[in-house]
C-alpha cells in the first residue's frame, strides 16, 4: 500500500463476513505496528455499509497491521502492511502533528512532537449543525456558511474550535441518536467533511458532546456508545476531547442537586474512558460551569491533562489573582481561560475583550478562547432572539466581522515572540 504520510489520516476498510442487528456494538480493533516497536491500537467503526479504521501514522518507515474482532470472521485477522512517508507541506498539524500534549515544563500544550501550541480558539457550540451548514448559507452571496467562518478564523490566526454539537433545541444533537444504537450513515459522513476541513485549515475542533442537562437523562453505558463511536471515527484527525459543556452546573441556585451529582460521577467516569479508549492519549479537560461555581471536580481525575476554565461574563472577567492562584498550585496542570465576556455579549465590545484575553494570558493562561454573541450560537437573522438574555440579537455574518476576533491574532503573534 501506498500514499501514506506522517501525521496524515489514512483509512482502511474492512468487509464483515456476516450482517450484524447491532453493528455499533461489534467491537473491533486495528492494531498498527510501526518503526522502533510503535504501537497503536486503533478501534475500528461502522460507516453504514462496513467497517473503517483510520490510522494516523506518527513516524516514517514501514508498518504492519492486524485485525482483531470476536464477533465477525471477516473483521478479524486481516493483515497488511504499508510505506508512510516523512510529514510535509506548511500545515503545523500535518508538519508537528495535531495531537496535542502537555509540554514537558507543564505550563503549555505542545504539538505531538513537542512544538509549542498556542491556543486561540472560538466558541461554536452548535457546530456541526444545520445551524452552520458546510454547504450553503442563508446569505446567497455566502456559498458555504462553514467554510467561510473556518477561513476567516484561520487568516485571523486562530488553532482552535470549540464544539458542543448542539440542535436547534441547545440540548442535544443527532449525536444522541447513539445512546439507543441508531446511527445515520449520511449524518457523520457530514461530519467528515466538518473536521477534515478544519484540518486543512490548521485548525482543531476540540469536540464535546452536548451541554449540562443534556446529559441528565443518559445513562453512562448510552454516553459511552456515544463517545465510543465518536472516537473510533474521528480520534485519527487532529481533535480534542472537552466531553461536555457545563458539566457540573449547579441546578438549585447553587446547590448541586442528585440529578447534578449523578452527572457529574457520570461524566469523571466516561473522561476515563475516552482517554483509555483513544490510541494517541491526546491531552484532554472537560469543560466547566462558570468559575465562581464550580466545584474543580474533574481537577485530580487521572485523565485530566489541562485545566480549562469558563471565566464568566462579568464585564471585568476574572481577577488576576484568581490565574496567578491557580498557576501557583502544586503538582502544576497546564491553565486555559476558555470562556469569558464574548464580543457582543450584553454589549461587550472588542476592548472589553483585548483586557480580559492579555490579562488572562499575562497571569498564566496558555492561551485564550473568544467567542461571539451570534457565533457560540449562530443567530440566524436580526429577529432571531433564542439568547437575547445574553444581549441584543448580532446575526452571525455580521458576528463573523466583529472587530475583536481580528485583533487577538495580534495576542498569539505578540506571546509567540517570546520563547
Amino acid at each position: 500500500m501506498s500514499g501514506f504520510i506522517q501525521w496524515r489520516v489514512a483509512t482502511l476498510t474492512f468487509t464483515p463476513a456476516a450482517a450484524h442487528e447491532h453493528p455499533l456494538d461489534v467491537a473491533m480493533t486495528a492494531e498498527f505496528t510501526g518503526p522502533g516497536g510503535a504501537v497503536l491500537r486503533v478501534p475500528a467503526f461502522y460507516d453504514g455499509a462496513g467497517w473503517q479504521a483510520r490510522v494516523t501514522p506518527t513516524l516514517p518507515g514501514e508498518w504492519r497491521y492486524r485485525t482483531v474482532c470476536a464477533e465477525d470472521a471477516g473483521l478479524d485477522g486481516q493483515r497488511g502492511s504499508f510505506t508512510v512517508r516523512p510529514a510535509e507541506g506548511d500545515n503545523p498539524l500535518y508538519r508537528h502533528g495535531g495531537f496535542l500534549r502537555v509540554s514537558e515544563n507543564r505550563r503549555h500544550l505542545a504539538y505531538a512532537d513537542g512544538a509549542p501550541f498556542f491556543w486561540l480558539g472560538d466558541t461554536w457550540w452548535f457546530c456541526p449543525s444545520h445551524l452552520m451548514p458546510f454547504d450553503g448559507a442563508n446569505r446567497p452571496e455566502i456559498p458555504s456558511m462553514y467554510r467561510a467562518l473556518i477561513d476567516r478564523r484561520a487568516a485571523q490566526g486562530f488553532s482552535v474550535v470549540q464544539w458542543a454539537f448542539l440542535g436547534s433545541s441547545g440540548v442535544g444533537g443527532r449525536y444522541a441518536d447513539l445512546y439507543t444504537g441508531t446511527f445515520n450513515a449520511a449524518y457523520w459522513a457530514e461530519v467528515d467533511r466538518y473536521v477534515a476541513y478544519a484540518n486543512d485549515a490548521g485548525i482543531i475542533p476540540v469536540i464535546g458532546l452536548g451541554f449540562h442537562h443534556g446529559l441528565d437523562i443518559p445513562t453512562l453505558d448510552e454516553l459511552w456508545r456515544a463517545w465510543r463511536y465518536v472516537v473510533a471515527r474521528y480520534g485519527a484527525y487532529a481533535v480534542g476531547w472537552l466531553i461536555c459543556g457545563e458539566y457540573n452546573l449547579a441546578s438549585n441556585e447553587g446547590d448541586y442537586t442528585e440529578t447534578d451529582l449523578a452527572r457529574i460521577e457520570r461524566v469523571l467516569a466516561l473522561g476515563q474512558r475516552i482517554k483509555d479508549h483513544d490510541p494517541y492519549r491526546r491531552a484532554m479537560t472537560v469543560h466547566p460551569w462558570w468559575h465562581g461555581g464550580d466545584r474543580r471536580q474533574a481537577w485530580t481525575q487521572p485523565w485530566y491533562d489541562f485545566i480549562m476554565l469558563q471565566g464568566g461574563h462579568g464585564k471585568s472577567g476574572p481577577a488576576a489573582e484568581f490565574y496567578r492562584a491557580i498557576y501557583a498550585d502544586d503538582p502544576a496542570l497546564p491553565l486555559l481561560e476558555a470562556e469569558t465576556t464574548y464580543e457582543g455579549i450584553f454589549g461587550f465590545d472588542d476592548a472589553v475583550v483585548r483586557r480580559n484575553a492579555y490579562k488572562a494570558v499575562q497571569s498564566g493562561s496558555f492561551g485564550f478562547t473568544y467567542g461571539a454573541h451570534g457565533l457560540w450560537y449562530p443567530t440566524q437573522s436580526e429577529q432571531d432572539d433564542k439568547f437575547k438574555e445574553w444581549g441584543d440579537p448580532i446575526p452571525w455574518w455580521k458576528a463573523m466581522d466583529l472587530p475583536g476576533a481580528a485583533q487577538l491574532q495580534h495576542l498569539r503573534r505578540c506571546y509567540e515572540m517570546v520563547d
